[in-house]
């Protein structure tokens, strides 16, 4: 950030860009200057929240001025001073301490520079009592404090279920300052639930981080969701910079499933800002070799004219990528206008086209109309889309009416009996009526 940047934010808060030079030259002898006789001494918790002049979003992540806190967590550094005065545990009281101080950037300042004094072995006990005490600035602070430490040994304690799970703040530092290490990491662990947890926390901020090293290290996995994960946010961080250089990234990627997945999230994103440019990108590539792309590229044309978005899609050869399109058309008209977009449908041959604008337009509608939906749904021929798409429908029509639900999935003709019974299930897992009213008559009378 820089300096005017911050004086905005500063002086929303109604503080100065001087209070800012103060603190960080006087870096580790802040106590001195936010002492007794500059500000008033820390109320009880109870008494400082009841204050009307603090409001409480700024006691909460989402209140907090996230941007003074990246600020003054990067003027002061984490250099820890060689003349600390305070034991571990008088960090952490003080830890404690300063987030009762009603001055954003006093606390912000105190808060780090306690969190600075603490090392490795005293992280996991300050972070516990941060979260007991709902310290956002503390937790964040902490975690960043222990992926600059310690990355290994914290990722570790988590995974061993010692400490409780370590959020973005953990993961995006350490991708940041050390991403070989993040993805070695990652790369040992074993297949289960702590590697499912962390997969989007390590890939998707080391991605965001370091893209190239990112795709560096996607080339040396085997291909599947881990590489694919990886190829894509990585090329999105890219592509966010320069859409072109994130193409050419792609198109340099070995031939294969996640080199396709990469150019289908680059071009996707290129039709966000660029749609002759995403359509001529899409016909210079291999037959489908593209199908989200088809169905951004459709939605949009739909926004243009429906017409327009059908005589592009007619374009198209027969696979993944028009029925990706036909998908977006009907997903969008069916926004706009539903009748319109049923009477296309009907206009439709059978075909996986067709099933991909039935089931979007299924998908799309139910919200507002889950019986028509589910009928347009049963046209679908027998199989896991349509079983899947019924489940979805069914689901929300039972929410509105269980009884026309219930009648349907009994006496629907058209349903095989494997159909019906999975359809019956779904309705079986459907919320009391009853129960409902009744917590929403409790919650109207707090």
């Amino acid at each position: 950030m820089n300096i005017p940047s911050l004086t905005q934010h500063l002086r929303r808060h109604g503080l100065t860009v001087a209070a800012v030079f103060v603190g960080v030259l006087l870096g580790r002898n802040l106590r001195h200057a936010v002492s007794p006789d500059v500000a008033p001494a820390p109320k009880p918790v109870s008494e400082v929240a009841a204050t009307p002049q603090e409001p409480q979003s700024l006691r909460s992540s989402e209140g907090a001025d996230a941007s003074v806190e990246a600020e003054v967590a990067r003027l002061l550094g984490g250099a820890t001073s060689e003349n600390n005065s305070r034991t571990p545990q008088q960090a952490i009281d003080a830890i404690s301490t300063a987030f009762q101080e009603k001055s954003d950037l006093r606390r912000f300042l105190a808060i780090y520079e306690a969190v600075s004094e603490l090392g490795k072995d005293d992280l996991a006990e300050a972070l516990g009592r941060a979260r007991t005490e709902n310290n956002a600035i503390a937790i964040r602070a902490l975690e960043r404090r222990w992926a600059e430490v310690d990355p290994v040994g914290a990722a570790k304690a988590w995974a061993e279920g010692k400490t409780q799970p370590l959020g973005d703040a953990f993961f995006s530092a350490w991708a940041k300052s050390n991403p070989a290490s993040a993805l070695r990491w990652f790369s040992g662990l074993e297949d289960g639930d702590i590697k499912n947890q962390s997969r989007a926390l390590i890939l998707n901020q080391v991605a965001k981080s370091d893209p190239q090293r990112a795709l560096d290290f996607a080339n040396q996995l085997p291909e599947g969701k881990d590489q694919s994960q990886l190829i894509t946010q990585a090329l999105a961080t890219l592509g966010a910079k320069d859409p072109n250089e994130a193409l050419a990234a792609a198109q340099r990627l070995p031939e294969g499933a996640s080199r396709k997945a990469g150019l289908d999230a680059v071009v996707t994103q290129i039709a966000g800002s660029n749609l002759a440019e995403a359509q001529k990108l899409m016909a210079e590539l291999p037959p489908n070799t593209l199908s989200n792309a088809g169905a951004t590229i459709a939605a949009a044309l739909v926004k243009q004219s429906p017409d327009k978005a059908l005589e592009w899609a007619a374009t198209l050869p027969d696979g993944q990528s028009k029925e990706s399109a036909f998908g977006g058309i009907a997903r969008e008209w069916a926004s706009r206008d539903v009748a319109a977009a049923a009477t296309w449908l009907d206009t439709l041959a059978a075909g996986s086209a067709r099933n991909s604008a039935v089931a979007s337009f299924a998908n799309r509608t139910a919200p507002r109309d889950p019986e028509g939906a589910t009928i347009w749904a049963s046209t679908l021929p027998s199989g896991a889309q349509r079983t899947s798409v019924l489940s979805q429908t069914i689901s929300i029509w039972q929410r509105t009416n269980p009884a026309a639900a219930t009648e349907w999935v009994t006496n629907s003709p058209g349903l095989s009996a494997e159909e019906r019974a999975t359809l019956s299930q779904v309705q079986s897992q459907r919320p009391d009526p009853q129960r409902f009213q009744q917590l929403r008559r409790q919650r109207a009378g707090n």
